[in-house]
């Protein structure tokens, strides 16, 4: 029912509009002149859209569009007495399970989404100047790597700005404070604590440091995050329903 209801919204295609023009904006482009003398090389559609993935414009969309679809959605449940119809129709477990559930992969699939419309508008725009061609898993796996952490990125931002509205109650709240918080992180890694790239959301995505074997600290410390975020929420929108 919460996943229908975020297809339905508008807030969702807002969402993945931004993100894709974040990653169009961001992406490292080939010059159009080596297009016009040579070919440009096979998987070219490829490693463009892993570089928008990983762009500064990302970074800056990111915390926006994960809370936008479902992050304040308690507090216009709450604000339209829609609870006490749901809490006929559902129990409490329910509904909590429902809500969570949607609301860490709604930023997910905002950012899964506009990665593969900008993979489709790269691929047409670029496949006819490569050159013959050829299965390039290294680039592929380079991109669905990028992707994925942008995609565990997103859903633990979305269940924070949930678990903001809802210590907040406040829509403003829900959608500021994980911006503010996501790029506090950033200035305070990169002016004081420059070791301790784990609290960078940069570097979650980039992955530009070393997390152990194939970066599974990394991976493992995302899903971990997402988790305990998740679980957050859950256990702090069960509180305020027993206030209903």
């Amino acid at each position: 029912m919460d996943f229908k209801r975020m297809f339905l919204d508008k807030k969702f295609y807002l969402a993945i509009a931004i993100a894709l023009a974040g990653i169009l904006l961001g992406a490292d482009y080939p010059d159009p002149r080596e297009a016009e003398e040579t070919a440009l090389a096979s998987g070219t559609f490829l490693t463009t859209a892993a570089s928008g993935l990983t762009s500064d414009a990302v970074l800056f969309f990111l915390p926006v569009t994960a809370v936008l679809p479902m992050a304040e959605e308690y507090l216009r449940d709450r604000q339209g007495n829609f609870l006490r119809f749901l809490s006929v129709r559902r129990t409490r477990q329910e509904y909590c399970r429902d809500k969570v559930l949607t609301t860490v992969f709604s930023g997910m699939l905002v950012w899964l989404i506009a990665a593969a419309l900008a993979v489709l508008f790269y691929f047409l725009l670029f496949f006819g100047f490569e050159e013959v061609f050829s299965y390039q898993e290294a680039q592929l796996l380079e991109l669905l790597k990028v992707l994925g952490r942008v995609c565990l990125v997103a859903g633990a931002v979305s269940a924070f700005g949930a678990v903001c509205a809802l210590l907040g109650m406040s829509v403003y709240v829900a959608f500021g404070l994980p911006f503010v918080m996501f790029y506090a992180c950033i200035i305070l890694r990169e002016r004081y604590l420059d070791n301790l790239y784990c609290i960078d959301p940069s570097e979650w995505i980039r992955a530009e440091n070393d997390w152990g074997a194939d970066q599974m600290g990394l991976w493992l410390f995302l899903l971990l995050l997402a988790l305990f975020l998740s679980c957050l929420h859950g256990i702090l929108l069960m509180h305020r329903l027993e206030e209903v």
